[in-house]
């Protein structure tokens, strides 16, 4: 209790935080100066402020991309500010006067884990406003429909584009089986986004290359009203494309993720991913706390003459892995019928698992 309320743990705090900071920033830089250019070549010169549409684009990206590399920043930022100390013999003189890496790592182990809570509670909000941002302008600028099927709690609303038209249909219910909508309304639009006409129908049913409507009104922008039997509408919108189509989870806020699982599972899609998304945000400050720990792994012996770059050296190759493994379990865990649990939390306890038996050995050993 005297350590965590000493100087000392003010001062390895404060020295823990602006290596993060430091390293965080270095990351988001590099991977907006890479967005802001991939996003340049796909968004051609002849659109007027393309280069401003793509800075604004990569702004948009920039929360998410702080999130996902919050976790290397943790690593990277406590390896080297426990290297940074250990080669001012200020990490050598705390643990010789008693304190064990533990101790030294607690200031660490706290930062991560108030951050990863501020990133559950507060961030995911922000980044769930600004991926919405960006998903309109990737439709906008470059053709990207990912969000055709939207959910609410009065029914669902699905968007497609034909030819110089544009068709927004509503449904009370859907049947995700056989595609069948019940008491759908559609809304056609002029490419200018003038009404055409409403249609009103009793069922409608997705087929090859059109939605078939059955028994149902139309009228006209004149509000002249017919009956039909039976209708096409054309769409090049397939079955596997309106299921794949929900809103993303990095969309969604942590606080309407449990709401939103709960409209898909009603509806009878699949939610596996939103589930693993929901827990895998939970499980963040344990993922951050094991990857801190795994940066002290670095820092336990004395450094040599050479010892700075081969440890970096290692460390940037231990990250490749991580990042790598993180990925073929997520896509596992959404294609295969592992429990959802197991998928979000196992990338969070393997890193603190490893870092703590190698810091026990190290340490102890």
């Amino acid at each position: 209790m005297n350590f965590i309320l000493s100087p000392l743990m003010y001062y390895f705090t404060r020295h823990a935080f602006l290596y993060f900071v430091t390293v965080l920033s270095i990351l988001c830089l590099i991977a907006s100066l890479s967005e802001l250019v991939e996003y340049s070549k796909q968004i051609p010169n002849l659109v007027d402020n393309s280069f401003y549409i793509c800075l604004k684009m990569t702004l948009y990206k920039l929360p998410i991309n702080i999130q996902n590399l919050l976790p290397y920043s943790f690593y990277f930022g406590s390896m080297m500010s426990l290297l940074k100390l250990s080669k001012n013999s200020e990490l050598t003189i705390a643990r010789a006067s008693g304190l064990n890496i533990w101790y030294c790592c607690l200031p660490h182990i706290i930062l991560a884990f108030l951050i990863g809570i501020f990133s559950i509670t507060v961030f995911s909000s922000i980044t769930a406003v600004t991926q919405k941002k960006l998903a309109q302008l990737e439709s906008e600028y470059l053709n990207k429909y990912n969000n055709n099927l939207q959910l609410s709690g009065g029914g669902f609303w699905l968007y497609q584009k034909e030819e110089d038209k544009t068709a927004i249909i509503h449904a009370d219910r859907i049947d995700p089986k056989n595609m069948t909508l019940n008491n759908v309304i559609i809304f056609k639009y002029s490419k200018d986004n003038e009404f055409i006409e409403r249609i009103d129908g009793k069922t409608t049913k997705l087929e090859d290359g059109y939605w078939k409507i059955n028994k149902g009104i139309k009228t006209d922008n004149n509000l002249i009203t017919s009956k039909f039997i039976e209708l096409q509408l054309p769409t090049k919108l397939t079955s596997s494309q309106i299921k794949e189509s929900f809103a993303k989870p990095e969309t969604i806020s942590f606080w309407d993720t449990l709401k939103f699982i709960e409209i898909i599972d009603k509806a009878g899609f699949n939610s596996r991913k939103h589930v693993i998304y929901f827990h895998k945000m939970i499980s963040s400050p344990i993922f951050f706390i094991g990857m801190v720990l795994l940066g002290a792994v670095f820092c336990v012996k004395p450094l040599g003459r050479h010892g700075t770059g081969k440890r970096l050296f290692i460390a940037i190759i231990i990250a490749f892995v991580i990042f790598f493994l993180n990925d073929v379990i997520a896509a596992l865990g959404q294609g295969s019928q592992a429990p959802e649990l197991l998928a979000a939390w196992l990338p969070a306890f393997v890193p603190i698992l490893l870092s703590t038996s190698l810091l026990l050995y190290l340490e102890d050993g």
